[in-house]
This record gives structure tokens, C-alpha cells and sequence, in this order.
């Protein structure tokens, strides 16, 4: 088997191993190398320095090759476990019309259900779209038609849906690491996760068994893995560490960091340490003095680990595993012991020569050569995520594969949107038709075209390092788009003749009461009404009659308002039309409206009524004279709208001597009697002018 070099880039420290399997003795280093950082470039595992960083890696790969005497061109390395990403999503399909499920179509809602969880997990970071690397991810359920079913592959349905739990790792992370593998021409080829790689090598598969917590102490953070049943189980993180406890060293004696990460690590050898502080003055002080310094700091450590233990297990595990170069802190296994209320014992620093199955470099024997070492393992043993760069529209994209990779997932790698691999169909048009809804569907929109090498490729398809990917969008549907004339039934114009003019009888449309021209375009919602060209009635429509309804017209006769009804007649071809009767070619229409006039109205007066001598009567009319606004009006003239008019039987009021006629007097005139005449109440005289009840009064006396 080819050597793998595992690179650990550590806060404080670089530590670089080539390392080969051999099937009979197990694993063997051939070589390693190791560096600090001349300043701090890493916090919390984090590459804040590129060029630092790079510089300390380029290092010990020159170290390694010099022992080796080969170049180093790819390597293995490791991403701080906090930074897993893990989201459950759903992404679901519905369509106007039942289809069958083909394995494209199920990847892009696969891949579409990825990138929902993506935005979950930016909603719950705050992060963008773009700041996560999808590193492998499953389905774990599948819907058609609601229900749940194992493969929806050929099923046929209108709504489908999945559940995947996709795997995510910030960018930052993994750009940062790819940068400074970049600056000294190293390919990464393989990334693990720090507590896994820790975990393979420090605890054995027989004891993950055990319910055991792996505490990998750094620098800047503290990395737990929990064992359970044969496996790691749960993942977490302390953001604090050795550097804690330098840090305190450092402010209570005014040290630089250098002199106060040496100080530290020289507190359990020698019982007097010395110094020289940051303006030069030579220190001597007791062990017993540094260590009741950082006993605080190491306690709070000792006491941020326990809880972040006791959460993720649920409960005080078996035993505590340490690695890492910050285990190595005075007091940090004691204290840990005390917090948790488990026995000294149970807290130990796992070290490379209890490692079962590692030879060669002797020389490595510390707790911070764990995690390197697991680096190698998972490497050798094909556990790590396996990354390897590819082409999508000419743009490197980098590809983590916990399976094999394919194109649906590179083009999520590279940020395009999954609703761009097939097209969307384009909008449907809904409209009313004479009272009845009516739809027309847009068309279907296309797949997206693909080119994996210059050659047709498809969403399934497997991919290995440096493809070249060529993604053109598919193109959505064209919107429902049609005009007046698309819908119109076929019927042939007609030329007729209407009222002695020769003209063409063609269909009318209206939209939304609204004339339109056979060109125009229907829009969504139109309510359209169509009038055919084919018989009487429609044809008077068009013209503005209705056949079955009369014009009326409201005339005004003494002050009380009356309607009257003028109704059409209709000839075809110099006949009378009765009813509704198809119209032909060549056909002859003429429209007379029939109106009335003054004499078809039969007005006759009213008489007139007077009170005489306490009895009603009515004076008898002489003639009817009619007329409108003053002026006299003939029989034979046209009733008009608005007209009022006035109908009387006499041209000039009666007088009272008119009346005397219809008065009755007793038989007997007593001789030398005066006729007295009153009107209503007043004296008067034969000649007075009477009024339309009038009260008379006629006596002898």
C-alpha cells in the first residue's frame, strides 16, 4: 500500500507523519516530523494566518522529504469535530398532472431537499448559503401521493417527497486548510474529523464497547468523543484550553507567550523555575507557587469539560481518556477525578506506546502524536472523507465524497440552484367562455443540458477527480399564450345585406364587456363572451337590439308618468322575421322601428268637477286639445321620450252664468227676489271665471 502523509495543523503545534499498513504488523510511521508556530496563527483550530500556517507545513514537509528522500505531494489532514453540521429536511414535488418518477427526477428532489437543509442551517447560524460544504448526505424517507414508500423510482403520482439528513462542514474551515495546503503544493486527498481520528487510534474497537469520553486537550479548545455500544455515539467542544492556562502564567509574572508555554511546561519537572519576565528581570519561584497560580484556571477547565461530558452522556461515563499536548496540564487529570466524583485512577493520558499495532519513530511517544496518528489510520483505511477537485463552467470545485460524488452533487458544490435542472413549465391561462372556465396549460419546461468531458452527461452520473463539468440551466416552460382568433370556432364569414348597405357578417368577442379585435391576446382571469355570426338574434346583438325586448318610453300626461312600449320590426328578405331564424348568405335585413303617435295614445279629457249648492257635478267637455309645453300638439305626431303632456276638454275656463243651467231652483220665485252668487265663500257675478272645484252658491232671496 502507497504511504500516506498525515498532516495535524494543531493551535500550537505541526505535526506531520508518512505512515504505510502492513497487513501482518499493522501500521508503520516511517517518519515525522514537527514545528510550532513562530506566532499565533490558529485559534481554535481555526487558520487565521494562512501564510504562518504554510510556513510551519512547509517545514516539516521539507523534514520529512529530506528523511525520506521522495517528494510529498499529497496529504491527509484533519477539521476540528465542532465544526460538523448535521440538518434533517424534507423537499417535496407537486404537478397539475400525475407523472411517473424517473431516477433523474428523484435525485434533483434529493439534491433539492440538501439545499433546504443548507438553509436551515444558515437560518440557524446566521451563516450564508454559501459558507458550508455539503460533505455526504442520505435518504432516510420517501413520499408519493402522502404515502410512505421505499423507492420512488417508476412510481407514478402528481406529488412526491423526501426526507434526507444531510452533512455539512463550514467553508471556512476547509478553504482555510486548502489554502495552506495550496501554498506548499500539497493536494489534500483525505479529511477526517479530529475526534474521530483521535478516537481510532487512542480507544481500540474492543473497548468503544465501554461507555469511555476521549478528551482531545489543544491549545485553544477541547474536543470530546463519546463511546457507547461498539461506536462513537456524540461529538462536543470546550472553547478553552492550554492557552488558558498560559495565558495566566504570562499576566501574573508579565511574560511573552513563548517564555510562559515553556514555564508551563517545565512546572512538574523542576521544583525551582526560572525566568526572565518582558522587561528583563531575572525570576525564581517554588513549583508549589505555579501551580497554586494556575489552579483555578485548570479547575475551570476541569469543571467546563465535566459539564460538556455529562450533557452529551447523559450521565458520569466509566472512564476519561486524555490526549492531546494540552493533557499534559498540571493538575488537569485530578481535578477532572474530583469534579466528575470518579476515582483518580479512571482518568488517564493515553500515550503511543499503549497504542497496539503502530511501529516505528520510537521517538514519538507523547499524547499530542494520538491524533496524527489517527489522521493516518482513518487515511489507510479509506474512513476519511475522500476530496478531490472538479470543473463546473470552468470553476474549481471542491468535492467530499462519504459516497461516491456525482453531478447533482457537484453542482450543489458549486452553488446552482437544484430547480435549475429542469425547467419549470410555464404558466397556465385561466379564462371564462361564456360563462364556463376554460385553461390552457403552458408548455413543459426542459432538463438542464450537461457535459461531463465533452460529452452528454446526466445528474447520476459518477464522478472522479479533474472532470470538467459543463451545466447549461434548463429553460422554464413557456407561459399559456393565445389570442382571440385560437379560440374562435370555425364559421365562415358572411356578407349580408343591413338595411340596404352591404356589409360582413363575422363573429364579435368581448372581453370583459369590451369589443376586441380577432389579434388581440387573452390575459389570465379575461371573462370572455362570444356572439356566433350565425342567426337573427345574434345578429341583432351585434347591432345593439335585442329581438325579444322593446324600447320604452316614458311620457309625462296631466303630471302622472306612464310607459309605453315601442317595439322593432324585423324583415328578412321583405318578410316579417317571426322568432329567432338563421341567417344566410347574401341575406336582406332591415329594421323599422315601429313608434307610436300622439292619436295612438286614444287621450281624452277629464270633465271638469264643481260643488253647486252642495252637490258635486261635472261639467260636460266641448273638445280634446293636447298639448306639450305650451304648444299644441296633432294625432299624428311621434311619441318622444320625456314628453309631457297636457290633455284638456275646453279652450277657455266656464263662467258662472255656464253653470246656472245645471242649477236647480225650487218651483216658486217669491216675486221681487235677487239672485245671490258666491264662489267659494266670496260674492260674484255671472261672469266670474271658475276653477276646477270650485264650491257654488246660487239663491233666491
Amino acid at each position: 500500500m502507497e504511504p500516506i502523509f498525515a498532516l495535524d495543523i494543531g493551535t500550537r503545534m505541526v505535526m506531520g507523519l508518512v505512515m504505510t499498513k502492513n497487513e501482518e504488523q499493522g501500521y508503520e510511521i516511517l517518519a515525522s516530523a514537527q514545528t510550532e508556530h513562530r506566532q499565533r496563527a490558529m485559534y481554535d483550530g481555526q487558520v487565521h494566518d494562512v501564510d504562518e500556517v504554510a510556513r510551519a507545513v512547509a517545514k516539516v514537509k521539507a523534514l520529512l522529504e529530506q528523511k525520506l528522500d521522495f517528494p510529498l505531494k499529497q496529504v491527509a489532514v484533519a477539521a476540528a469535530g465542532r465544526a460538523l453540521k448535521t440538518e434533517v429536511a424534507v423537499a417535496e414535488h407537486k404537478g397539475l398532472l400525475p407523472v411517473r418518477w424517473e431516477r433523474e427526477n428523484v435525485l434533483a428532489l434529493e439534491i433539492e431537499a440538501v439545499h433546504q437543509a443548507l438553509r436551515q442551517l444558515q437560518s440557524s447560524t446566521g451563516d450564508d448559503l454559501q459558507s458550508y460544504h455539503c460533505v455526504g448526505y442520505n435518504p432516510i424517507a420517501r413520499w408519493n401521493e402522502g404515502e410512505e414508500i421505499a423507492n420512488l423510482i417508476g412510481q407514478r403520482g402528481r406529488v412526491a417527497k423526501v426526507s434526507v439528513i444531510a452533512t455539512f462542514l463550514p467553508r471556512t474551515v476547509v478553504d482555510g486548510l486548502v489554502a495552506v495546503l495550496g501554498r506548499v503544493d500539497l493536494e489534500m486527498t483525505s479529511l477526517t474529523l479530529e475526534p474521530i481520528a483521535a478516537g481510532q487510534a487512542a480507544i481500540p474497537p474492543n473497548m468503544r464497547r465501554h461507555n469511555l469520553a476521549l478528551v482531545d486537550v489543544g491549545a485553544g479548545t477541547a474536543d470530546i468523543a463519546l463511546t457507547r455500544s461498539g461506536s462513537f455515539f456524540a461529538y462536543g467542544m470546550v472553547p478553552m484550553a492550554g492557552d488558558e492556562v498560559t495565558e495566566e502564567i504570562c499576566k501574573h509574572f508579565l511574560l511573552d507567550f513563548k517564555v510562559g508555554e515553556k514555564v508551563k511546561r517545565e512546572i512538574l519537572k523542576k521544583k525551582q523555575l526560572s525566568f526572565t519576565d518582558f522587561l528583563g528581570a531575572k525570576v525564581v519561584v517554588d513549583q508549589s507557587e505555579v501551580l497554586e497560580l494556575i489552579q483555578s484556571v485548570v479547575g475551570k477547565l476541569a469543571e467546563n469539560i465535566s459539564k460538556e461530558i455529562i450533557k452529551l452522556n447523559d450521565g458520569v461515563p466509566h472512564a476519561i481518556i486524555l490526549i492531546g499536548g494540552g493533557s499534559l496540564t498540571p493538575l488537569l487529570c485530578e481535578l477532572l477525578a474530583e469534579t466528575l466524583g470518579i476515582p483518580q485512577n479512571r482518568v488517564g493520558i493515553q500515550v503511543r506506546d499503549r497504542l497496539g499495532g503502530i511501529h516505528g519513530e520510537k521517538s514519538l511517544k507523547g499524547p499530542e502524536t494520538i491524533t496524527p496518528i489517527g489522521i493516518g489510520i482513518a487515511a489507510l483505511e479509506g474512513n476519511g472523507l475522500q476530496y478531490y477537485t472538479v470543473s463546473v463552467n470552468g470553476t474549481p470545485v471542491p468535492i467530499f465524497a462519504l459516497q461516491l460524488t456525482t453531478v447533482a452533487e457537484a453542482l450543489l458544490a458549486a452553488g446552482i440552484q437544484p430547480r435549475s435542472f429542469f425547467g419549470k413549465p410555464g404558466s397556465a391561462l385561466t379564462f371564462e367562455w361564456n360563462g364556463e372556465m376554460q385553461v390552457i396549460k403552458g408548455t413543459l419546461g426542459s432538463s438542464a443540458e450537461l457535459l461531463v468531458n465533452g460529452k452528454p452527461g446526466k445528474l447520476d452520473q459518477s464522478l472522479t477527480a479533474g472532470d470538467e463539468i459543463i451545466f447549461i440551466p434548463g429553460e422554464q416552460g413557456k407561459d399559456a399564450q393565445i389570442s382571440v382568433k385560437d379560440i374562435l370556432p370555425v364559421q365562415n364569414p358572411k356578407w349580408i345585406f343591413w338595411n340596404g348597405e352591404q356589409e360582413r357578417y363575422t363573429p364579435q368577442v368581448f372581453v370583459n364587456n369590451k369589443l376586441v379585435l380577432e389579434t388581440d391576446h387573452i390575459l389570465d382571469g379575461n371573462k370572455i363572451s362570444y356572439v356566433a355570426n350565425d342567426d337573427l338574434s345574434n345578429l341583432l346583438k351585434q347591432k345593439g337590439y335585442n329581438h325579444q325586448e322593446n324600447e320604452e318610453v316614458e311620457i309625462s300626461i296631466n303630471g302622472e308618468t306612464r310607459m309605453f312600449h315601442l317595439h322593432h320590426e324585423v324583415l328578412v328578405n321583405g318578410n316579417t322575421a317571426e322568432g329567432n331564424i338563421i341567417i344566410k348568405d347574401g341575406d336582406y335585413i332591415e329594421v323599422r322601428k315601429v313608434q307610436l303617435t300622439i292619436g295612438d295614445l286614444k287621450l281624452k279629457p277629464n270633465p271638469i268637477t264643481f260643488y253647486i249648492n252642495g252637490k258635486e257635478m261635472e261639467y260636460p267637455t266641448q273638445e280634446t286639445i293636447i298639448t306639450s309645453q305650451g304648444r299644441p300638439v296633432q294625432e299624428d305626431e311621434l311619441l318622444i321620450d320625456g314628453m309631457d303632456l297636457r290633455v284638456v276638454g275646453y279652450k277657455q275656463m266656464p263662467i258662472f252664468s255656464d253653470l246656472l243651467p245645471y242649477v236647480k231652483f225650487s218651483d216658486e220665485v217669491p216675486p221681487g227676489s235677487t239672485l245671490t252668487l258666491i264662489v267659494n265663500g266670496q260674492p260674484a257675478e255671472f261672469t266670474t271665471v271658475l276653477r276646477p272645484g270650485d264650491r257654488l252658491t246660487a239663491t233666491w232671496n
